[in-house]
């Protein structure tokens, strides 16, 4: 579905959402969310259907093996020792822990599957490569692959560890809880919805609401922006650029890097404001995803202020347990001696971040260069981690400087530099690719190239692309610095005199309309919809 007839299917729902009759509103949602699945392919839809009942049955069966074990405990508390209080408790669990597994791993398994198998086998293809000289064979095994299997999956195994660990209560209606996993705006790319979040907006009788709606409306206007006038045209020159790197000195290559930063950004956070607005048309707030992270001071900060809720889930689900596991704990006690206090405090929360981000590199995709990317800022947050009491210390014997003006602006370029470097992994097409274009960037450098016009010519954009590109991304700068000011910028705009109010939105609308980019080769699809 292209993006602009998945805004008039949006648009189509939420009309005939609003004439239905209150209680029966949900259900509009979950048919609308079933119609766009099925429209990408209904080939695809066994496969959420799998997720969802699985998940659905499993939960609220270890629900009820917790509460028919506490049940009998409670009956015989009379005449159970609080040993055999203890092992029955413990016999409970352990059929709870049987079913969670069970269902955890059959849903994992069929994400592994479709998702990393080909991948997989052309990542062994590559490391037999480097050993044997030869060029790796790519096995191509035809997998189908769902549209946002990851992120709906994701979902579901949050929810389905939440209800283990007694967060909350199961979802007992499998037609509710179908909706909470399929909700079609967030199919697309995310966000990751948790269900004591999602599941209680979806659940709310929403009620018509104009002003709700020219929010939306706002953002979705924003998102589009994002992508078809920056990330749509920033794409011709990466991938250029990327796709055949030879040509290149390190200029042009740095260049790329740089749209590419810019195209990622704006592809996958202006996705994000569409389907937020998309889902604010229906009165259903998702949690966000973005908050501006080019304006991050670190690159722990970066990454939590981008792909919020992938960042939230691996911590809670991955971070913490990990860390916490008894095998890291006494690898932590087992370092003081040897290394300091400081050192064994810190070490729990080195490994968990070279653990999660070896995952986020794995959840973009099984290719080497996504596991070399994964492993780069991982290192790098580990590192950090062991160096934080260090930098504290420092940061008090200069506070001044620490506290400047200059210095956070440094602290912004140098976490900007560190991101980008990580870019030349994540788009490269192979991970021999990313070493070869950063030694071209750093000892091949050519800047002569830039001013080479036959050169740039390849590169697929023109002079008025270069133009536009120059005035919407300043638009969405200074929009961002006023939003990291504190600005709420939809509200500004709403609270305007009804004359000046229209006067801004048409101008904007009339510059997207005469700068968006069609849909050629390779745009208009979001960069994440096959996650």
């Amino acid at each position: 579905m292209s993006l602009n007839l998945m805004i008039v299917y949006a648009l189509g729902c939420a009309a005939l959402y609003y004439v239905c009759p209150l209680r029966f509103r949900w259900l509009i949602l979950l048919a609308a969310s079933y119609g766009f699945y099925a429209y990408h392919g209904l080939t695809a839809l066994p496969f959420i259907l799998i997720t969802t009942l699985t998940t659905w049955a499993g939960a609220l069966h270890i629900a009820r093996i917790g509460e028919n074990g506490k049940a009998e405990i409670k009956a015989k508390k009379a005449e159970l020792t609080a040993e055999a209080r203890k092992q029955m408790k413990a016999a409970v669990r352990s059929r709870q822990r049987r079913w969670f597994f069970g269902v955890l791993l059959l849903n994992f398994f069929i994400l592994g599957v479709l998702k990393y198998l080909e991948p997989t086998l052309g990542l062994f293809a590559s490391i037999a490569s480097v050993f044997t000289g030869g060029e790796a064979a790519r096995p191509a095994l035809g997998l189908l692959l769902p549209l946002g299997i990851s992120f709906y999956t994701f979902s579901s195994m949050g929810y389905l560890i939440d209800v283990y660990n007694e967060k909350y209560a199961p979802e007992k209606s499998p037609l509710r809880f179908a909706l909470y996993v399929s909700f079609f705006p967030q199919l697309i790319q995310g966000p990751i919805g948790r269900y004591d979040h999602l599941g209680g907006e979806l659940a709310k009788e929403h009620r018509f609401d104009i002003d709700g709606i020219e929010r939306g409306l706002l953002l979705m206007l924003w998102g589009y922006f994002k992508k078809k006038v920056i990330a749509d045209r920033a794409l011709p020159l990466v991938a250029a650029v990327f796709d055949h790197q030879e040509p290149y000195g390190g200029a042009v290559i740095m260049l790329a890097v740089l749209f590419y930063s810019l195209q990622q950004y704006c592809d996958f956070s202006g996705g994000i404001d569409l389907v937020a607005g998309i889902a604010e048309l229906f009165g259903v707030r998702l949690a966000p995803n973005f908050k501006r992270p080019y304006f991050a001071v670190s690159l722990g900060d970066f990454w939590r202020r981008w792909h919020i809720s992938l960042g939230s889930w691996m911590r809670d689900y991955v971070f913490y347990p990990f860390a916490l596991t008894k095998p890291v704990s006494r690898l932590s006690k087992a370092s003081k001696n040897r290394f300091g206090t400081d050192f064994s405090r810190a070490l729990p929360a080195a490994l968990g971040n070279v653990l999660v981000f070896f995952l986020v590199g794995i959840w973009h995709g099984a290719q080497m260069n996504y596991v070399l990317w994964g492993l780069y800022n991982g290192l790098i947050l580990a590192f950090s981690a062991l160096m934080e009491t260090r930098y504290k210390r420092f940061a008090d014997a200069h506070e001044g400087l620490v506290k400047s003006r200059g210095f956070y602006f440094f602290r912004i370029l140098r976490t900007f530099v560190i991101v980008n470097i990580g870019w030349y992994f994540d788009r490269a097409m192979r991970w021999q690719d990313a070493f070869a274009m950063l030694g071209k960037t750093f000892t091949g450098f050519n800047a002569a190239q830039l001013a080479d016009s036959a050169l740039m010519a390849q590169l697929g954009l023109t002079a008025r692309d270069y133009g536009v590109l120059a005035i919407a991304t300043a638009i969405l700068f200074f929009v961002s610095l006023a939003q990291e000011r504190g600005a709420k910028v939809r509200e500004w705009i709403m609270s305007r005199p009804l004359v000046l109010r229209w006067i801004l939105l048409y101008a904007f609308i009339l510059f997207v309309l005469a700068t968006f980019v069609g849909n050629s080769a390779g745009t208009g699809s979001f960069m994440y919809a096959v996650f």
